[in-house]
């Protein structure tokens, strides 16, 4: 049966939840400090992300579902980003609001991620149960009802020879009688 939840459509789909939060999360981080995180670090969280989300891609998922994926993927991210790259989250008292900014850029980064793949997700299983509609319901070959027959050659004396003869040799000829 055509699912989204299991194979390659599964492995998307926490791939693109990974993906976006993770991305989200760093562009909130460079939107509020002006720097790039050590993309090596990024790129591992990223992964993880990935790897969580997918742990969740078993079956469709509801808006608040999604958002409590998101928001803790991004905080998550965030929490990461500021102990990993050693920074401590010195750079948030650098400036006045830059706290407030960052904060607001994950708030931000979540919901349009939240929003994006809860349409994304009821587009994929809505498209999914159309494709299986048309598609027809048996997708694996019918059970067998009879034995099956299996054409078993003689057992001959030689069987080069009688290969030689059968495939390239013609046997007619005259009778042996008159041979």
């Amino acid at each position: 049966m055509l699912t989204p939840t299991g194979g390659p459509a599964r492995r998307l789909r926490g791939g693109a939840v990974g993906l976006l939060t993770g991305t989200l999360a760093t562009g909130a981080h460079l939107g509020a400090n002006g720097r790039v995180p050590d993309m090596g670090v990024v790129v591992l969280l990223v992964a993880l992300l990935s790897w969580v989300a997918y742990a969740f891609a078993g079956r469709q998922r509801g808006p608040l579902a999604i958002l409590g994926l998101v928001a803790g993927g991004q905080l998550a991210m965030h929490a990461s980003l500021g102990f990993l790259v050693w920074e401590a989250h010195s750079h948030h008292t650098e400036a006045p609001g830059n706290g407030l900014l960052m904060t607001a850029g994950h708030a931000i980064a979540t919901l349009v991620v939240v929003a994006v793949l809860s349409g994304a997700e009821r587009v994929v299983f809505a498209l999914t149960k159309l494709i299986a509609a048309v598609l027809p319901r048996r997708l694996t070959p019918r059970p067998a009802t009879a034995p099956l027959r299996i054409h078993v050659p003689l057992a001959v004396e030689h069987p080069a020879t009688e290969a030689l003869l059968r495939d390239v040799l013609s046997r007619r000829g005259p009778p042996v009688s008159f041979a």
